[in-house]
């Protein structure tokens, strides 16, 4: 007979469309960035050896190839070069229902969890923005999933494709490739080859996937985060519960921050701690159940060895966003273990509390890492209408660093002929061009200038961006 869903699991199954469809909507209409388009500028356009001629953070490599497939199959667009994570995102909230449906016995618990890391802004973008994140966490999900029910080559498999989304699963990938170790039964020998089971095709894949364009690696390219764990910590937080540029909500605040920094997430980690250790003492068969908790713990220890050992900083935003992911999984766990309701509703409360912070910063017009390049569409459009029946090559564009990328996208995309490519300068220049593009909020370059001599044709407040011509003469 063939397998049936239950209702709950085809309530879950809508509720990913319905979150995917949010995405589509935000992938179709929302202007494209600096890193999404850095991506399609150097790796996805051209021959498919540009993906593996050099290494660069920017270049997700399995994204790459997906989103260069996706191009290739439905031709260059917003949409066509967000798909893959439009996908990931639908694939990452049913990873994420079915492994708290095998985790979690508490229907209210499980629920809860999943509405609430649905909800998450940063997760949220990161399903729609043309970058390996969102992608890398879908798959990891399931490889956590798969190692729970002792599928160990399969888990496998999918550790390498997280890692090769993105370099950053690797911390995680390794947890989970330990977890046999901690939490698995039977002799050495035993947890020993079910270690192997998932370490040998998780490092072939992301090898024959990574090794050219990683071979050219150095040192100096893993440079993103803080070097303190305090700074990196706060950084986390901050962006895990602020998305809105205008809108803080219950603890969108450096004190709401700080609140959860020095209460909240301690008690949390205590929490999840004490019953992990009752749940491996009592109950030898839900050991399977505490994988997540037990890959954030040694994700935690890889962090700090790699700072010590090879000087690699503590992530933040975007990099550590697992953290979060695998937290939100260990204290569903945990919380449907409380052996009284009234404990667990206070358990569930407190995440509602979260939900209700994640509502409040709910954006579909920018990315909540990426707002300067809000206008960015809007600016090509007016650069396309007001450079209509201009000779080819004959118009140019300055424009703030972090400007530039999404401005020469837009330019190869709307085929802007009287334009000429959009050149990155190591300091913006004022003077000398048809077109200005610039950041009032944090271009120190125009700060010291005077763009108030420019002719302004279109100034958007939340990114800060000013869209200025020559004054006529």
């Amino acid at each position: 007979m063939p397998r049936r869903f239950s209702p709950e699991q085809l309530t879950a199954i809508v509720f990913a469309f319905v979150r995917t469809a949010l995405c589509g909507y935000r992938a179709a209409t929302q202007s494209f960035t600096v890193d999404e388009s850095t991506t399609f500028l150097n790796y996805v356009r051209g021959p498919w050896a540009r993906i593996y001629q050099h290494y660069d953070p920017n270049n997700h490599v399995l994204y790459s190839i997906l989103a260069k497939l996706s191009t290739r199959a439905f031709r260059v667009s917003e949409f066509s070069l967000r798909l893959p994570s439009l996908l990931a995102g639908f694939f990452l909230i049913l990873g994420l229902y079915w492994v708290l449906e095998r985790s979690v016995s508490s229907p209210v618990i499980r629920w809860v969890a999943l509405v609430t890391l649905s909800l998450n802004p940063l997760l949220l973008d990161l399903s729609v923005a043309a970058r390996g994140y969102g992608l890398g966490l879908a798959i990891l999900v399931w490889a956590i999933y798969f190692s729970m029910r002792g599928k160990d080559f399969a888990a496998g498999v999918l550790l390498g494709l997280a890692v090769a989304a993105n370099l950053t699963m690797a911390f995680p990938a390794l947890g989970v490739i330990a977890c046999p170790l901690l939490l698995g039964e039977g002799n050495w020998e035993l947890r020993t080859r079910r270690i192997l089971t998932l370490a040998i095709p998780a490092g072939a894949i992301a090898s024959l996937i990574c090794y050219p364009a990683l071979s050219t690696a150095q040192a100096s390219q893993f440079y993103v985060g803080e070097p303190t764990a305090s700074a990196a910590l706060f950084e986390l937080i901050f962006t895990f519960i602020r998305a809105s540029a205008t809108h803080r909500g219950p603890f969108g605040t450096g004190y709401g921050t700080h609140l959860i920094e020095f209460l909240f997430l301690p008690a949390v980690l205590i929490f999840i701690l004490a019953m992990g250790v009752r749940t491996f003492l009592r109950d030898p068969a839900s050991r399977p159940f505490l994988i997540p908790a037990v890959t954030f713990i040694v994700a935690l220890i890889e962090l700090v060895a790699a700072r010590y050992l090879a000087g690699i900083n503590y992530p933040v935003d975007r990099v550590g966003i697992y953290l979060f992911l695998l937290l939100a999984l260990a204290w569903a766990t945990a919380a449907s273990e409380l052996p009284f309701l009234p404990l667990r509703a206070v358990q569930g409360a407190l995440a509602c509390l979260l939900a209700v912070q994640f509502v409040s910063q709910f954006e579909t017009r920018y990315f909540e890492l990426w707002a300067p390049d809000l206008p960015a569409k809007e600016v090509a459009r007016r650069i396309r209408e007001d450079s209509q029946g201009k000779a080819p090559g004959s118009l140019s564009v300055s424009a703030t660093w972090y400007q530039q990328p999404a401005l020469e996208f837009y330019r190869v995309y709307y085929q802007i002929a009287a334009l000429k490519p959009v050149e990155r300068h190591a300091k913006t220049l004022l003077e000398g061009f048809d077109y200005y593009v610039l950041n009032l909020k944090d271009d120190d370059d125009v700060r010291n200038g005077d763009p108030s001599r420019l002719a302004p044709m279109y100034s958007e407040p939340i990114s800060g961006v000013l869209f200025a011509k020559e004054p006529a003469r």
